[in-house]
């Protein structure tokens, strides 16, 4: 930024005087070295955490694929999911390998961030080591801080990591060319791909198409279009393939009920809901505390209430402080900039079942390294300042330590979740389905419970889930009570085949076959409603029915155990060995 200048010097009028240049250089090279290893050590812990949440819905995927003329067709997330593919046929499904790539690919945009610090700050003149200083303390707040542990921990969240991959390779390539010439069209076909990379790997990449043009629009003393007419041969096909692939992915999500039209939000009340949320993402990247997997934010209903003007009010006050202060501090004004445009896609009109979320600040978050590195500039590189940074870095090392120490199992995830927001009713629902697959019943009973009482209305799934926990717990009455409640809402195999296994624990074999063959009648293809049928036939002493049930869950689900079980039973009760 602030390369041009009416003299013909490399400095833009107004900018702060720079000290001499040190005798001996802080080495880069070493400095970067420690922040990837800092890294690696923060990130240690989440290396042996399982699959959890929407991890698991990744394993069954993973499992059985759709055809790759299905993935290509799809085109979302395609970067992705090939490379999840990729990775399973090598090491198989290992959690351990996927944590791993994880953090090697958040390792390789530690590396680009720092040499987009340094790219831009070379702009200005050579660089001193005042500006090395800078980039590395930069490049260090995008490795160590704590609200990139979600995209980083996180197997499910790959795709923001190779967005931002892919990204910052294309705005690195783009920034690597001279703003005062054309940009030759290899190196802007080269952007251009690049850009779409990323936007197949996570939508949000074409975003960074904005960057280009806001980066060529401030680079200089005034705001002036010529950069953009001048680099016609980037921005013809750049926003041509960003409107067209934009286009495609919108209308994927939205079918899926992913995005946009799909989702549950009005696009205005979705907008002034960011004004809130977007200072929330302020105050966590200064004071990273009361992080959450799941923050539930309530999203607003237009005109707003006070704290969403105020809000509104509040950001455009900073941003015309920083365009005040543009030609002292150009690369902060930049890096809001930066920040904002790639918040844009998840933080404006397009509304999205979560309202905030703290992996969407990954993209962006170089933004904060060039604010950072503006003002870290203007300090010699002395024994107390670079002892200062590096505490600082220390402490958000130690930070994302406790949170990645969080990714190693489901209920520290969510007891954690759930301490952060205590009014967060899905965060109630997950914890009380780890503490019921660790075998804690009544644990899993009392969670659901607080989950219900705090749910805007009555959910079947978490219905059926508690009956489940209360089932376990041996609290057979109140289970059907809510089986029943859970049936009141939705008719499902499911739930009524449940219902009926409760009955047959309770010793009522007659409503319990009845409900089971209702169960059946809405879902042939119910295997569990099979199995637990043939359970209650074998009570009634039915032993040549009950082994025709197991038989057909068995050729709907080969390796059931239940099913097995019984059919070994049905076959001794027969005089039969197989």
């Amino acid at each position: 930024m602030g390369k041009r200048s009416r003299s013909g010097g490399r400095e833009s009028a107004g900018a702060v005087l720079r000290p001499p240049a040190e005798p001996r250089a802080l080495s880069h090279w070493w400095g970067l070295a420690a922040l990837l290893l800092a890294a690696c050590a923060a990130y240690y812990p989440a290396l042996n955490g399982p699959f959890l949440f929407d991890d698991l819905i990744l394993e069954t995927f993973l499992q059985a694929p759709p055809p790759a003329d299905v993935l290509i067709h799809r085109i979302a997330r395609l970067v992705t999911n090939l490379s999840f593919l990729a990775e399973t046929r090598i090491a198989g499904l290992n959690p351990k390998s996927f944590h791993l790539t994880n953090l090697l690919l958040h390792l390789l945009n530690g590396a680009l961030v720092w040499l987009i610090l340094e790219t831009m700050l070379s702009r200005r003149a050579a660089l001193s080591a005042s500006d090395r200083l800078a980039a590395a303390a930069g490049a260090g707040l995008f490795l160590l801080h704590p609200l990139a542990t979600e995209s980083v921990a996180y197997i499910s969240s790959r795709s923001e990591l190779l967005c931002a991959l892919f990204g910052y390779l294309a705005f690195l390539v783009f920034l690597q060319s001279s703003s005062n010439g054309e940009m030759p069209l290899g190196r802007a076909l080269a952007v251009t791909a690049l850009l779409a990379l990323g936007a197949v790997s996570k939508e949000p990449a074409i975003a960074i198409a904005g960057v280009f043009v806001v980066f060529d629009l401030l680079d200089g003393e005034s705001f002036s279009m010529r950069p953009l007419l001048r680099r016609w041969k980037l921005y013809a096909p750049l926003m041509a393939a960003a409107g067209l692939l934009g286009f495609r992915l919108y209308r994927t999500l939205s079918r899926e009920g992913t995005a946009g039209a799909s989702a549950r939000h009005a696009p205005l009340d979705y907008l002034l809901t960011q004004f809130e949320v977007i200072w929330h993402y302020f105050r966590l990247i200064v004071w990273p505390f009361g992080q959450n997997l799941d923050h539930a934010f309530p999203v607003v209903r237009a005109p707003g209430g006070m704290s969403v003007w105020l809000g509104m009010a509040a950001l455009a006050a900073l941003l015309a402080v920083a365009w005040r202060f543009r030609r002292s501090y150009p690369l902060a004004l930049f890096g809001l900039l930066f920040l904002l445009i790639l918040l844009a896609p998840t933080s404006s009109i397009v509304p999205i079942d979560d309202a905030m979320a703290e992996r969407r600040l990954y993209l962006g978050f170089p933004g904060v390294a060039m604010i950072a590195a503006e003002f870290l500039r203007r300090l010699r590189p002395s024994l107390s300042t670079i002892a200062a940074t590096g505490a600082v870095l220390l402490v958000l090392a130690g930070l994302t330590w406790r949170r990645a120490e969080l990714y190693t199992a489901a209920i520290p995830m969510w007891e954690d979740s759930v301490s952060a927001n205590p009014r967060n009713s899905r965060a109630w629902f997950h914890l009380g389905f780890a503490y019921y697959v660790e075998g804690r019943c009544a644990d899993a009973a009392r969670a659901y419970e607080r989950g219900a009482s705090l749910a805007p209305k009555p959910d079947y799934t978490l219905l059926v889930d508690w009956a489940t926990a209360l089932e376990c717990e041996g609290r057979l009455d109140l289970a059907e009570a809510k089986l029943r409640q859970a049936a009141a809402l939705e008719r499902h195999s499911k739930g009524m085949a449940i219902l009926g296994r409760v009955l047959a624990k309770k010793g009522d074999l007659d409503q319990a076959l009845q409900v089971l063959n209702e169960a059946l009648q809405i879902n042939p293809s119910d295997s569990d409603a099979l199995a637990y049928r043939g359970n209650v036939r074998l009570l009634r002493n039915e032993p040549s029915a009950a082994l025709a049930d197991y038989e057909a869950a068995l050729r709907l689900q080969p390796g059931d155990s239940a099913a097995l079980k019984g059919r070994q039973s049905a076959l001794r009760a027969l005089g039969r060995s197989q």
